[in-house]
């Protein structure tokens, strides 16, 4: 019984560790995501404007 109870804690590891390295190439993908969709208004004009804004009264 004590083999499979170690076997079963050995999977559950190996997939805790599969999924912390996924992790950072998760991350990295976002990242140039994000840097693709900053640099897309720089390229093209785009039909979007901002709205202006109104302030707001300060908080109490």
């Amino acid at each position: 019984m004590k083999a499979k109870e170690l076997l079963t804690q050995a999977l559950v590891k190996i997939e805790q560790l599969k999924a912390d390295n996924e992790a950072p190439d998760t991350l990295h993908q976002v990242v140039m995501e994000n840097r693709q969709l900053r640099l897309q208004p720089a390229e093209r004009p785009s039909n979007v404007h901002v709205l202006p804004t109104q302030p707001r009264p300060p908080a109490q």
